[in-house]
């Protein structure tokens, strides 16, 4: 069964990676440029990953101990913790954090488990607010990261800028293009203008493109 892909904002919220190897490390490479708060239990840390967490200790907390029930809090407590990543080859510990995570409705991901996953980490490539997310529902992370690399590889650089650029027009055409179609072309078109200028896109074209609608 294929899994619906949802664009979730994380920026500010806390998370909690249990597992303290090159796994976790590279989960946390994945999660930090979305502007999460991590906090990394375990009784031990590769020297990779603790090397990593002192470069970014303003967003990064290391806590070595044994997991407890207790460090996934309550729903009401002011460090709500948004989703659990169980980045650990320890069996029970993997059920035992599946399991909390489950009755408390966490969203966690036991790393290379299926079974034991609510949610699976999609390949990611992420150029600005610009993010190609592959999934294959947990079935072949290797496959997902080929065909994610494919796809990066076709994504001049000047892409993230681009829709950034749209976007500051978006609510202006909005206001002035009311078919949805319509909408879609006009954006379509300064896609393209984009692409033929290497990710230029002056306003003098958007709003030339743009008064064609004054009509309306």
């Amino acid at each position: 069964m294929a899994c619906f892909p949802l664009m979730v904002e994380i920026e500010g919220k806390n998370v909690i990676v249990i597992g303290g190897g090159k796994v976790a490390l590279h989960k946390i490479k994945v999660l930090l440029p979305f502007g999460v708060d991590i906090r990394v239990i375990s009784e031990g840390f590769c020297e990779d990953l603790m090397t990593f967490a002192r470069e970014n200790a303003d967003r990064i907390t290391l806590i070595r101990k044994s997991f407890e029930e207790t460090d996934i809090l309550h729903a009401d407590d002011s460090t709500e913790v948004c989703f659990v990543v169980a980045a650990t080859d320890d069996e029970k510990l993997q059920s035992s954090v599946s399991a909390l995570c489950r009755e408390k409705r966490i969203p966690v991901n036991v790393v290379d488990v299926k079974g034991k996953s609510t949610f699976y980490f999609p390949a990611i490539t992420k150029n600005d607010d610009l993010v190609v997310a592959v999934s294959t529902g947990g079935n072949s992370p290797a496959a997902a990261g080929y065909i994610k690399e494919r796809i990066a590889d076709t994504l001049p650089d000047y892409y993230g800028g681009l829709v950034e650029t749209l976007g500051n027009y978006r609510e202006l055409a909005l206001s002035k293009i009311e078919d949805y179609d319509e909408r879609k072309r006009f954006f379509r078109e300064l896609l393209l203008y984009g692409e033929e200028h290497d990710g230029e896109l002056p306003e003098t074209v958007v709003m030339e493109k743009l008064s064609r609608y004054d009509n309306q």
